[in-house]
């Protein structure tokens, strides 16, 4: 007879580790060999934050994004994506709040071949008036599906809310109606000459490949130049003003509830126990929230609580959707749960968040794509590598004291801001009754 296995605890983990390279221009190169990860993971990090678009053409960032796949000064129009097809490759690009990422997925026997095309795309990409014509359209389309979405338009109305106006990571990182309608062609091609440039960039290579194909990747970047590249600005993230909203949604038989507060980024000290204690009281199955309005009351299918660092600070959310004709308990509900302060989060609780960011730490980073996304999101974060093993340690040294402290300073029951999406009609009574005096919005409201 077999008898039961012991279970052990895993093994200590930590980061790969990486081959930190610098081209003769400036460009930043780190390297992650892994062994057996046969598609290749590439992502260029350029120091462009969307402070650096104008005003009144917010949105042109992401704009151009879009569009450099879509044909090149030596590929254009639908050649460039003939010859990244005929590589295996995919190549996109995304325009962060705080950074401009260009990737590329390809097999990495096929490195060599992609590697000029991927430079291409940054380097000389058409950015037609057409194309950005076309894509302007699809980025309008995709506003009035946000604004369609209970749930998205309650998620963008807390960002707005939480954070001051003066600062840009207030709102959408592709931009909004008014400014997205006014970008052309020439702005596009203008924001990618000013602000596409090795200054401050890093290129991040993750895979299984040969020693040709990375060297055929750096002599493709070799030659990349621009004199005339700014230094950027990154902004500090400032508070908003608290409040409640209720945005009108009328018809709606349920409610989107987010309330949040302004809290902290990855360099305050305060960050590995917020991080527990978010775990604690939104962030899993059997947390405090999920617990009680999920599993002991059915007022939802699901209620959490996420931290949200940004660069230069961040902020704190609940969120779930509700019946409507459970809002009003739900909301006073919710203060209680999260008043740590009476109830003090418990050695078992930290154990359990441990645990899981602990654990599934080796997991998100098991891939090439995985581990790239994480360095990428650091890089944004103006932090390396080095903070994943960081974390791990802080997360383990992180006391029950710790986390109550933590949320109890940042996660107030007695402040934040509400924001509700729904019938206003159905809503703004039992919202009062509930303590709050919501300022009520149309449903055009973005």
């Amino acid at each position: 007879m077999v008898g039961r296995p012991r279970i052990r605890a895993p093994r200590r983990w930590s980061l790969p580790p990486g081959r930190a390279l610098r081209l003769d221009n400036g460009l930043q190169v780190l390297v992650y060999d892994r062994p057996g990860q046969y598609v290749v993971s590439a992502a260029l990090v350029l120091d462009a934050p969307l402070t650096s678009e104008p005003a009144d053409r917010e949105g042109v960032a992401a704009l151009v994004a879009a569009t450099l796949d879509q044909g090149t000064a030596l590929h254009p129009g639908t050649t460039f994506a003939d010859a990244v097809e005929a590589c295996g490759a995919l190549i996109g690009a995304t325009a962060a709040h705080t950074h401009t990422v260009v990737h590329l997925d390809v097999p990495g026997a096929r490195l060599a071949d992609a590697a000029p095309l991927f430079a291409e795309a940054v380097m000389a990409p058409q950015l037609g008036d057409d194309d950005i014509a076309r894509h302007a359209r699809l980025r309008l389309a995709h506003l009035d599906q946000l604004l369609a979405s209970s749930s998205d338009r309650a998620s963008l109305g807390l960002r707005h809310a939480v954070l001051d106006p003066s600062n840009r990571a207030q709102r959408l990182a592709a931009g909004e109606r008014g400014t997205v309608t006014a970008v052309t062609g020439a702005d596009a091609r203008a924001h990618h000459a000013r602000w596409y440039g090795p200054r401050g960039a890093t290129l991040v290579v993750a895979g299984d490949f040969p020693a040709a194909g990375l060297d055929a990747l750096l002599a493709a970047f070799a030659p990349w130049q621009n004199p005339g590249q700014p230094a950027p600005l990154h902004e500090t993230l400032r508070p908003g003003q608290p409040g409640a909203f209720l945005l009108d949604r009328p018809g709606s038989v349920q409610a989107d509830i987010r309330w949040g507060w302004f809290t902290v980024d990855r360099l305050d000290p305060r960050w590995f126990a917020l991080q527990i204690a978010s775990h604690a009281l939104g962030g899993a199955y059997l947390s405090r929230l999920n617990k009680v309005l999920r599993e002991e009351r059915g007022f939802t299918y699901g209620a959490g609580l996420m931290s949200s660092p940004q660069r230069g600070g961040g902020f704190t959310t609940t969120h779930g959707s509700f019946r409507n004709e459970v809002v009003g308990p739900t909301l006073e509900l919710l203060g209680p749960l999260l008043d740590v302060g009476a109830a003090p989060i418990t050695a078992a609780e930290v154990a359990r968040a441990r645990d899981y960011l602990v654990g599934v730490t080796p997991l998100r980073y098991a891939t090439a794509g995985g581990l790239t996304d994480a360095v990428v999101t650091l890089l944004g974060a103006g932090l390396g590598p080095n903070f994943i093993d960081l974390q791990l340690d802080r997360w383990r040294s992180v006391t029950p004291e710790d986390a109550t402290r933590a949320a109890h300073e940042l996660v107030r029951p007695d402040g934040g801001t509400l924001v509700v999406v729904g019938d206003a009609a159905a809503l703004a009574a039992p919202i009062r009754a509930a303590g709050w005096n919501p300022v009520v919005l149309g449903p055009d409201a973005a």
